[in-house]
């Protein structure tokens, strides 16, 4: 296999490096033989974030349709759009179509530890939720592949992923870097959820124990956490003890017994208990709003004693394509519907009806079902 990798440069202010332990060293690239190279955006509050860049070796003009990116959700990695085969993963399955594949990674995510002055043990490492995700993380990994791929960049989110977006877009960031955007299981509003750990934060206000407990940290491999798992599933649904996919996002149509096996060894991605807060926040009062830190707080930060909404309506035109599910537990079709209706695009969309929330990323089935329809959008003058 041809490996590039670099080391030591700076483009536009952004690092990158050869990491020893990054996505491309993990034996899914290695043995199917793409060729790819580990980054590291910083951005402006300090965090390093791993960005890997994908190409297949497959076409002899590798990258010619333009740079795509692959933005994760909450509680897991980059890492997701590769954990299948290559005829099964978005990641493989856009390289061997031409595309110029980007992975992002966010803050506190196995391939996004780093910081330049902090250390995960400091209380101040942990002082973030999807305002800053939106603000910092996505602009800091934007900037370094359109400086590096020279092209409008084809945004493709997943859960949280899509949030941090819609946020950003807002915003008015990020806009003159957008080709077209593609959501998978979208999310903006999260009131309808119905999976164990939405209903954990929502109603047992599992968030708010973590916090009076001084937990900055949200982890299902940590000690508390499993305490965590416990009170959620005891007083939610007792199947999510067996299974760490039931806790997160419910019932899955598509996911066979070896690919079950092989998610419940994968070890979940930490998160903070303030952007674990703000989801809670955003259930509880049927809003996309930003953090609440309290009305004299939010006065000093905001100038209102009120988070401001993220206005969706603000967003400009863009050619959009929502794929969603009716059995999703966390994208619930009442919240897909109103994001939609209060967004200016004219979104394409399609509904599965009967895919899952993680059936999205990991389904044996979803080549066939959902990432041909991405492709024909993608390519679709």
């Amino acid at each position: 296999m041809a490996w590039v990798m670099l080391c030591g440069l700076k483009v536009n202010g952004q690092v990158m490096t050869n990491t020893s332990e990054g996505l491309c060293k993990s034996l899914v690239l290695t043995q199917n033989g793409y060729d790819c190279v580990e980054y590291v955006a910083t951005t402006k509050d300090g965090f390093l974030l791993g960005v890997q860049r994908i190409s297949s070796t497959r076409h002899s003009a590798p990258s010619s349709k333009g740079p795509v990116f692959l933005m994760h959700g909450l509680l897991v990695g980059g890492d997701v759009w590769v954990l299948n085969t290559p005829s099964e993963a978005l990641g493989f399955i856009l390289a061997d179509a031409g595309y110029d594949v980007w992975i992002g990674n966010t803050r506190s995510t196995r391939f996004s530890q780093g910081h330049t002055t902090l250390q995960r043990t400091d209380s101040a490492y942990w002082d973030w939720s999807v305002d800053e995700m939106a603000e910092q993380d996505l602009p800091a990994m934007l900037d370094l592949v359109y400086g590096l791929a020279h092209q409008r960049i084809h945004y493709i989110g997943y859960s949280q992923g899509s949030q941090q977006a819609f946020a950003a877009f807002s915003q008015g960031q990020l806009l003159t870097y957008i080709n077209k955007v593609v959501m998978l299981a979208p999310v903006a509003y999260v009131d309808h959820g119905s999976a164990p750990l939405e209903l954990g934060l929502f109603d047992l206000h599992v968030d708010q124990i973590l916090q009076a407990a001084r937990v900055n940290e949200f982890s299902t491999q940590t000690r508390m956490g499993t305490q965590v798992v416990d009170l959620i599933c005891g007083q939610t649904n007792r199947r999510c003890f067996q299974s760490w996919i039931f806790l997160f996002a419910g019932e899955n149509c598509c996911l066979n017994i070896t690919k079950r096996e092989l998610l419940e060894r994968y070890e979940t991605q930490a998160t903070s208990v303030k952007n674990l807060a703000h989801l809670a926040q955003q259930g509880r009062r049927s809003n996309f709003a930003r953090f609440d830190y309290g009305s004299a707080e939010n006065l000093r930060r905001y100038g209102s004693p009120m988070p401001p909404s993220y206005s969706l309506a603000d967003i400009p035109p863009l050619n959009m394509l929502f794929i969603s599910g009716l059995r999703d537990a966390l994208a619930d079709q009442i919240d897909v519907s109103r994001l939609i209706m209060e967004l200016r695009s004219d979104v394409h969309s399609y509904l599965d009806p009967s895919f899952g929330h993680l059936d999205f990323i990991l389904a044996d089935t979803a080549n066939s079902r959902i990432y041909d329809q991405i492709l024909s959008f993608l390519e679709a003058s």
